[in-house]
């Protein structure tokens, strides 16, 4: 009986090291970016198509409404994608950056933590959602419709103002948050338990 109890007892060990090594090295559940996919692709197509046959607008006008849009998108998604409050903000390399606004207020406050940010791979006809983990996902657009229109037009001259590369953006690859984790924490053992 204490050859069984030892070998149980060693198992036992064996399978925690397992499980600690193999989760995460942060407490930070990170969000579906499929669902986020989903939502982010069908809101641009529906805003794109809204702003079609009318006069060209504004370009920070049009940016601005892609993002609340997108906000209302991300709030009314079923299942939810957030136990809190997602608001979202045009940045001026035309990224939006999705994070938690527990009290509604439009800013990012202590506590507040970014959720993901997006962005649009014109090389590549892409959206792209990256975690805060450092899991990254993508979705193709379908035909060139949504390249040939103004809104991504817009986005595309505003990231190359503000100096985005669209080779940086053509080799953002997917990974996953087990993957960014491991990257993170380099590939040595003694970055566990500090």
């Amino acid at each position: 009986m204490n050859g069984i109890a030892k070998y149980v007892l060693i198992a036992a060990v064996i399978g925690g090291i397992y499980v600690y090594s193999s989760d995460t090295t942060e407490d930070v559940k990170d969000i579906d970016l499929n669902a986020v996919l989903d939502v982010t692709v069908d809101t641009l197509h529906s805003y794109q198509a809204s702003l079609e046959g009318k006069e060209k607008p504004d370009a920070d006008k049009t940016f601005t409404g892609l993002a609340e849009k997108l906000e209302f998108g991300y709030n009314t998604a079923t299942p939810p994608l957030h136990p809190t409050k997602i608001s979202v903000m045009p940045r001026a390399d035309a990224s939006l950056l999705a994070y938690e606004d527990i009290n509604a207020n439009k800013a990012i406050d202590e506590g507040e933590a970014a959720l993901f940010s997006i962005e649009i791979d014109g090389e590549k006809a892409r959206v792209i959602a990256t975690s805060r983990s450092g899991a990254v996902n993508d979705h193709h657009f379908s035909g060139t419709g949504l390249l040939a229109g103004y809104l991504i037009g817009s986005m595309l001259t505003r990231q190359r103002g503000a100096g985005v590369s669209s080779k940086s953006l053509a080799s953002k690859q997917p990974v996953t948050a087990q993957a960014a984790a491991r990257s993170r924490a380099g590939s040595g053992s003694h970055s566990k338990g500090k």
